[in-house]
């Protein structure tokens, strides 16, 4: 199957559909795949079978997953609320398996749960097999039936919806920003981003302003920039265009198992009357959890005798062949290219966890748009940030917070680069151009010594997401990027120098 585009509007409160593109084509969902893990979880959560405080146990399968995620170890527990934090802003994999061995005892188990709830809601071209998304060429779907689950998941759950405006998720000493770019942006409120070598870049968002609602599914994009620059145009043409006003009945996505309304013909399917059978629920969802808070700082765990006992209960799945989906000449260049860098070291110590809402949903009928975003900074001890890829300075917060305001870069034009000859020094990175060039003033206004060095700023795109690097060059030697670096420690902001 082709990486190709694919893409839908659909008017949440008419159910017209105001724009398509190879709608029925299929395609691989990659992480958007884990909108679907949360609507059966938010089935379990409306129907009392789970509760948000739920300690669910990390299995060896769940830990095993591929990055990006959470890095829990085997044995540990987590919130299902945090679980469901760490989906919707870092796309964590380890926390969908999680989520799908509490559930359905396994993740074979819970994909076969996924594929009949898809199909009961009128998704009759999606089949799941995984509940993170992580690539298996059985896992397709359309950007059609995609729209019906983004539809769904407001009107069935628009408590648990406001999840997905979750901009920034606290756990341990990390602190991750929401993967969606656009969040904030002309109304845009959710959804969820994905990406894999075979599906390319995808996304499934909504926009809600003056009392109209649609949602944009987009799939198969080269590049994030490219992708985030498509649904902005998309939601700029096509939101106007909405209905105003109550949402129709032929609009409203049946309840799974509930008998369903009329269909227009101008109007994306609706679900058949099809019941969803709930799973038993697996044996160790019977035992006592322990805490999050690990007895022991440096392993990050808790009891580990009982709580090992519990995760091993959740069965390691039977080993198949790998089956990534990527063409021929993708592998050939991901066999020709450098080793992969070294991933950040697993969340260790206490575990304890914030997070930053951006407007809830109202109710059916009386939207509003959500309020502006502000890109999240990463924080670690004593304040400062410890993750160089991802993060900022605490002080560089006011900066970010200015440059969440103006109009993203157009991703799709190459942004010029200054790049320096020897050693380097890093402070940061920021999801913006204009927040890595204000990472770069606060950095100068607070070590006087910066003013004699170059600051520029790089592009990089990471785990479907893009970002900017703030950094100095022009440094005579290693001596001397490390004397700026410890000048920047002393005023509690992140460096890493490093050779250009």
């Amino acid at each position: 199957m082709p990486r190709a585009y694919a893409g839908i509007v659909v008017d949440a409160k008419s159910g017209k559909v105001l724009y398509s593109s190879d709608a029925d084509a299929p395609r691989y969902p990659a992480s958007v795949s884990k909108v679907m893990t949360l609507y059966v979880l938010f089935q379990e959560l409306s129907a009392g079978r789970i509760k948000l405080s739920d300690k669910m146990p990390v299995s060896r399968w769940a830990a095993s997953a591929s990055p990006t995620k959470l890095g829990l170890k085997p044995g540990a527990t987590i919130t299902v609320e945090n679980a469901i934090r760490a989906i919707v802003t870092l796309s964590a994999n380890d926390m969908a398996r999680v989520i799908a061995e509490y559930i359905g005892g396994s993740e074979s188990n819970f994909g076969m749960r996924m594929t009949s709830t898809a199909r009961a809601l009128g998704m009759v071209h999606t089949t799941y097999v995984n509940a993170s998304g992580l690539p298996d060429r059985r896992q397709v779907t359309t950007v059609r039936d995609q729209a019906i689950l983004a539809r769904a998941i407001y009107e069935h759950f628009p408590k648990f919806y406001a999840y997905f405006q979750t901009r920034s998720f606290s756990y341990g000493r990390r602190t991750y920003g929401n993967h969606n770019n656009l969040l904030g942006v002309n109304g845009i409120d959710g959804i969820k981003t994905g990406y894999t070598g075979a599906a390319g870049y995808n996304l499934m968002t909504a926009a809600r302003t003056d009392g109209k609602h649609i949602v944009v599914v987009a799939f198969g994009f080269a590049s994030a920039g490219k992708r985030d620059a498509k649904v902005r145009d998309l939601v700029e043409s096509y939101l106007p265009r909405a209905k105003t006003g109550d949402y129709l009945d032929v609009a409203m996505i049946p309840v799974p198992g509930r008998k369903g309304s009329p269909v227009a013909a101008d109007t994306v399917e609706v679900a058949s009357d099809s019941p969803i059978m709930p799973l038993p629920s697996p044996a160790f969802r019977d035992a006592t959890l322990d805490d999050e808070a690990p007895a022991d700082p440096q392993i990050g765990v808790g009891d580990v005798d009982t709580v090992d006992s519990v995760a091993a209960l959740a069965p390691m799945p039977l080993p198949r062949p790998a089956d990534i989906g990527i063409p021929a000449v993708d592998a050939a260049t991901t066999l020709a290219a450098p080793a992969a860098k070294p991933q950040m070291p697993p969340v260790v110590g206490a575990y304890t966890a914030s997070y930053t809402l951006g407007a809830p949903p109202a109710p059916l009928g009386e939207t509003q748009p959500s309020a502006p975003l502000v890109p999240p900074v990463g924080v670690g001890d004593g304040g400062q940030p410890i993750d160089l890829m991802t993060s900022g300075s605490i002080e560089a917060e006011v900066a970010l917070a200015q440059a969440a305001s103006k109009p993203l870069p157009d991703m799709s034009q190459p942004m010029p680069q200054a790049l320096p000859q020897g050693w380097i020094v890093q402070i940061g990175a920021a999801p913006t151009q204009d927040g890595a060039n204000g990472l770069i003033d606060v950095a100068g206004q607070k070590v006087q010594a910066l003013a004699q060095f170059q600051g520029f700023v790089t592009r990089f795109d990471k785990d479907g997401q893009t970002y900017f690097r703030a950094r100095f060059g022009g440094f005579t030697g290693q001596d001397a990027a490390n004397d700026i670096c410890n000048q920047l420690k002393q005023v509690k902001m992140s460096c890493l120098a490093m050779q250009g």
